[in-house]
């Protein structure tokens, strides 16, 4: 079992070095770390802190994907104690008072724990998260510097400031603007004697870690059941998150999409995988996809179960997206590629780099979707639009766009290489 902590500006590295030396250290949290190959079951994740704003930031299923492959979350101090007071009740389990405060409604935004630090250098906060300044409210009233209608009339004026600027000197400035100026100087005291004197994020941090020293085992969690809890999580987003983040091989798509658009069996290959699939969509009967195209295209479009020449009007209205990160889902879509396939997949992601990369001033998007449609419709020898969009069916593409996506990182290699047909040096590409 590894314990892996996501944490950054809450509790400083040399700290959980010293008292966890064996933790796997992480960045914050951001979309798609979860999905990592180097979180195994049986392992615990201690989530602290994340990054948002300019990047996107970690999403609930994410979460709860982790969580079916028995991976124990824990979440504590910053976005960690926010995500656990939202998914508590679905097997994450939260640790703290800011993880209570959240969970109670004390504090219901992300501005509470959020800390403005620099993304180049060392994560040091330059702001105090508010959750900090409502342990130092709380503490000056049990020590009868403020009345608790004080306090909240304080903690008020200081949560409208925008949570960058809430610095130690504006927080004195807006507690003397406030007329307490007694808590200002008891404050000011006891944060120049101990920086860490309100540091809730970090108390929490420190709980939460000494916590995931504990766990052996990921520990029996029994969710109260919610109406969250009725509906399939598993989203065809949460699927896109998975593709992208969680395969082992990272070619795994663009092999897949090379196998699409120009390998001329793979219509056969589709839906032989429409057939066997384990999208729970056709998994939740025990006539798999024939029972859903029953059930949802009615009993005349299953009768072109059977017929060849009308399996395409069944691709066209069904296209589910695989789970390339089930290794059992790939295999069904790779099953007939070749090693010359693998070799002409890495060459010609390999020339678009280098294409990109010698021509700066270029991207992948300026191939507009008309160019894409006419490099299709000539790959795959169809003259309308409606073949071609018959044929998008036919292979796994919902739509033209989609279709065109995937063809993108393929076109400098795929049109070189007809250039070269042309010229005599080599053959053309498989189609």
């Amino acid at each position: 079992m590894a314990v892996h902590v996501f944490v950054g500006p809450s509790c400083p590295e040399p700290l959980v070095r010293k008292y966890h030396p064996d933790f796997v250290l992480h960045a914050p949290v951001r979309h798609g770390d979860l999905f990592s190959q180097a979180l195994a079951a049986g392992d615990v994740a201690v989530i602290v802190d994340g990054v948002y704003h300019h990047s996107l930031a970690l999403r609930h299923k994410e979460i709860l994907d982790a969580l079916e492959r028995r991976i124990t979350i824990l979440g504590a101090a910053s976005i960690g104690a926010l995500r656990a007071a939202e998914l508590d009740e679905l097997g994450m389990i939260g640790v703290g008072r800011v993880y209570d405060w959240y969970r109670d409604g004390v504090f219901d935004g992300d501005d509470a724990v959020s800390v403005a630090h620099s993304e180049t250098s060392s994560p040091v906060g330059i702001n105090i998260p508010l959750v900090n300044l409502h342990a130092a409210v709380l503490a000056a009233a049990d020590a009868g510097v403020l009345t608790r209608e004080a306090g909240r009339r304080l903690l008020a004026r200081l949560e409208r400031e925008y949570y960058p600027l809430r610095t130690v000197g504006r927080i004195l400035a807006l507690a003397n603007e406030c007329g307490e100026s007694a808590f200002a100087d008891w404050y000011a005291g006891h944060v120049a004697t101990d920086p860490a004197a309100f540091d809730q994020k970090r108390a929490d941090a420190l709980q939460a870690f000494a916590l995931a020293e504990l766990l052996d085992s990921p520990p029996r969690v029994t969710p109260v059941p919610t109406m969250k809890m009725v509906r399939d999580w598993r989203t065809e987003f949460h699927r896109r998150w998975r593709n992208r983040f969680a395969p082992v091989d990272p070619l795994m798509q663009p092999r897949i999409a090379y196998q699409q658009i120009f390998a001329a069996d793979f219509p056969d290959v589709w839906w032989g995988f429409l057939h066997r699939s384990s999208d729970p969509a056709f998994a939740s009967s025990s006539d798999g996809f024939p029972a859903h195209v029953l059930r949802h295209l009615g009993p005349t479009a299953a009768r072109w179960l059977d017929d060849p020449a009308l399996r395409s009007r069944i691709t066209t209205l069904l296209c589910p997206l695989p789970d390339l990160a089930d290794s059992r889902e790939a295999e069904l879509l790779l099953r007939r590629e070749s090693a010359q396939d693998r070799a002409r997949v890495t060459d010609w992601m390999r020339r678009t780099q280098h294409h990109l990369d010698t021509h700066p001033a270029r991207s992948l998007a300026q191939i507009t979707d008309a160019t894409c449609a006419r490099l299709l419709a000539r790959i795959w020898d169809v003259h309308t639009d409606k073949e071609l969009a018959v044929e998008c069916g036919r292979r796994g593409f919902p739509s033209l766009r989609q279709a065109a996506v995937a063809l993108r990182p393929f076109a400098i290699g795929y049109l070189g290489s007809l250039q070269q047909a042309r010229t005599g040096r080599g053959g053309e590409a498989r189609g």
